[in-house]
This record gives structure tokens, C-alpha cells and sequence, in this order.
């Protein structure tokens, strides 16, 4: 059987052991299916995942990596592979509470985004996903903890979309779409706290499908 091979790979598979970072440099709020990329590309992170990127089901372990751990960001990733329709459409009882904001997300925006991109199911679900991103941030800027550390300047909140559809540009990479809970583009461009990521990038990698606020 299928099941009893993989459970026999993982009694008997080797465990590399590798030298573990120092300290972790941040807090990825990420949908799982994009762990094992997150995990090769960012090594010093501390990784928090569930099925569309949501916070609040796993709001103690971001507390955690916020307060002990002592991460000066928190990245809320989503993926433009992603279906976050089919999330909200899960009749599981779990899932009424799991994804009840993303639930009251898709509800309060479906009629606007479906006009907007009537035909284009890419970046429907991008738009979407964009959305979804900035309510997260909003819930975590409501946490007083939070919105302290963030006012003072000792934590970031960041929205990333990792485009595997190449709904943004030609090749899957990583876009800033939320800074501390900004949304414009061109805000975040010019923001004070990030003059010190080139010019080139800022303009090349802040980007959104959606920008009417």
C-alpha cells in the first residue's frame, strides 16, 4: 500500500543534520503549500502555516516568535497558485472557524472583483489573495502588542505574494504588496523605512494586481 511506504520513508529516512541558525530573522505566516520553498529559500525563518495564510488560527505561534523569539518582521505569504475559493467553500465544521475572515473577506468582495475580472481567473484569485493578505495585516496592526511594536519602529508587518502563475511578471518571484499596512504602491515605493533597498527593486518588486482601495 501507498500509505505504508510513505509511513515506512519516514521511520527509516536519514535526518541531516545541518547547523542551525542563530536566531530567526523572521516570522512567515504562510498557505502551507508553500513551505518547502520557504524553507530552502529561508532557512533563518520561523515558519507558520495553514492552508490560505491565515493569522489568527495561529496567532500564539506568531506571539511567540514575535515576543521570545524576538523577529523584527512578520510576513503574511500568499501564492497566486493558491485557490482561495475552494477554501471558502469547504463544508467542514473546522473550517467555520478556520476560515471565518476569509469567508466574510470573499463575501464583502466578490461582487466588486468579478466585474473587474470577468475572464481572467489568475488574476481574480491574485486580487483575492491580495485582499486577504492586507485583512490579515489589519488584524494583526488591531493586536495592541502589536501596534506598539510596529509604531515604535522595532517590527515590520510585510504582505509577500509569491507569484507562481506569473500573474505579475515573467518568472515566479516574490512581491511586497502590504507595509505596514500600506497598500499603495507607490507609498510603499517611497516609504522612509525601506530607502534602503535600491531604487530598481523597490520599483521592480512592490506591485499589485488590485489597487483600488
Amino acid at each position: 500500500m501507498e500509505a505504508i511506504k510513505v509511513i515506512e520513508k519516514l521511520l527509516v529516512r536519514d535526518c541531516v543534520v545541518k547547523e542551525k541558525a542563530g536566531r530567526c530573522d523572521c516570522c512567515i505566516v504562510c498557505a502551507s503549500s508553500m513551505v518547502w520553498r520557504l524553507v530552502l529559500l529561508f532557512p533563518e525563518s520561523y515558519i507558520v502555516s495553514n492552508a490560505a495564510a491565515q493569522v489568527f488560527p495561529n496567532l500564539t505561534s506568531i506571539y511567540y516568535a514575535v515576543r521570545d523569539l524576538h523577529v523584527p518582521v512578520v510576513a503574511v505569504t500568499g501564492s497566486t497558485a493558491v485557490n482561495l475559493e475552494k477554501f471558502v467553500g469547504f463544508d467542514f465544521q473546522a473550517a467555520e472557524v478556520e476560515f471565518k475572515l476569509l469567508r466574510k473577506i470573499y463575501e464583502e468582495n466578490v461582487d466588486i472583483l468579478f466585474p473587474l475580472y470577468e475572464g481572467d481567473s489568475k488574476s481574480l484569485n491574485a486580487a483575492l489573495m491580495e485582499i486577504n493578505i492586507d485583512v490579515q495585516i489589519e488584524k494583526l496592526l488591531s493586536i495592541p502588542e502589536f501596534e506598539s511594536l510596529v509604531s515604535k519602529g522595532e517590527l515590520y508587518l510585510c504582505g509577500l505574494v509569491l507569484d507562481e502563475t506569473k500573474v505579475y511578471g515573467e518568472k515566479v518571484a516574490f512581491y511586497l504588496i502590504n507595509f505596514n499596512g500600506v497598500k499603495d504602491p507607490e507609498e510603499i515605493r517611497n516609504h522612509d523605512l525601506l530607502e534602503e533597498i535600491p531604487e530598481a527593486i523597490r520599483k521592480q518588486k512592490v506591485k499589485r494586481i488590485h489597487v483600488q482601495f
